[in-house]
């Protein structure tokens, strides 16, 4: 027997003004993703400090809003239908942000004082956090909200003030700065390369550790030294540059590190350079804002400072 939801048609208040959106009750939609998270009616409504009866009309109400079940009763407790887990699935992330961009509009009491800025993971935690860290100190009026983030992310579409990025440069509606390249050399523990550096074609012959983000980084490489490799190039993929310097030195392989990660590994002698020509990344790293938060002093401060530290580091 279908479940009563399954076959409900769209509101007609929506079939009249199509320009209305579709969007249930925040209050059910958080309940839902309790009740998923705790496994059952009296766990989430102990959570939520709701009755039972309370909690479970909201999660009716929102099946009903959908049109199809999101729960099923179990011998143990509530299990998600295939359309729930693909639902919870979406908005999760949609709560967090929506709890995020409340939390900085209620925070932002005196304006421009607060910079919601996103780095990458590796580069955010070896580069820029010393940098940052001494902006903050030396601006003690502009609080910074450091949060990190792997692979793309869109400053315009989200609720950061700003970005250091890796791309080619800023996406429509942004303004950015290039900071800093990225340059990678080859490199391998001393114990799976004990004659490095090495020619091209012994150093395609080795295992190949990959960036996932950048996963033709190898195959561009070697062609750039005359080689041929197949695309993709086999070898283990690592979301992460502090993954792969770890599979790297543990001798894993050889991977394409760049000096600002692998350079205290190579002064300590865990690592070795394979070859003394460079890989320049075709995205540099770049502070990005959006056209609007641009103009913000706190955000031209921080913009400034960047830049300099970026100047002082190539003159050094």
């Amino acid at each position: 027997m279908p479940h009563p939801c399954a076959a409900r048609p769209w509101p007609r208040s929506l079939m009249k003004h199509p320009t209305q959106r579709l969007l249930p009750a925040t209050v059910n939609l958080n309940t839902f993703e309790v009740i998923a998270r705790r496994g059952s009616i009296t766990a989430a409504a102990q959570d939520l400090g709701l009755t039972q009866s309370a909690v479970s009309r909201q999660l009716t109400d929102l099946e009903n809003f959908v049109g199809a079940a999101l729960c099923l009763r179990t011998p143990t407790g509530l299990a998600l239908t295939e359309a729930g887990a693909s639902y919870l699935r979406r908005i999760r992330y949609l709560l967090d942000e929506l709890e995020s961009a409340s939390i900085a509009v209620a925070t932002r009491s005196v304006p421009d004082t607060i910079i919601r800025i996103s780095v990458p993971t590796t580069f955010g935690t070896l580069w820029a956090m010393p940098r940052l860290s001494q902006f903050a100190l030396a601006h003690p009026a502009i609080q910074l909200d450091v949060v990190t983030h792997v692979g793309p992310i869109s400053v315009r579409d989200s609720v950061l003030d700003a970005a250091i990025v890796h791309c080619e440069g800023p996406e429509p509606g942004c303004v950015g700065d290039m900071l800093a390249p990225l340059i990678s050399w080859p490199m391998a523990a001393p114990a799976l390369c004990p004659q490095a550096p090495l020619a091209p074609e012994r150093m395609a012959g080795l295992p190949l550790l990959h960036l996932t983000s950048a996963p033709n980084a190898w195959p561009a490489y070697l062609r750039q030294l005359g080689q041929r490799i197949e695309v993709p190039a086999p070898g283990a993929h690592y979301s992460l540059l502090t993954l792969s310097i770890t599979a790297t030195e543990a001798g894993l392989g050889a991977a394409l590190l760049p000096e600002y990660v692998a350079g205290d590994a190579l002064r300590a002698g865990r690592l070795v350079r394979l070859h003394d020509e460079p890989f320049a990344s075709p995205r540099d790293y770049f502070f990005i804002s959006t056209e609007e938060r641009a103009h913000s002093p706190a955000i031209q401060a921080l913009r400034q400072w960047l830049t300099a530290a970026t100047t002082s580091d190539a003159q050094a």
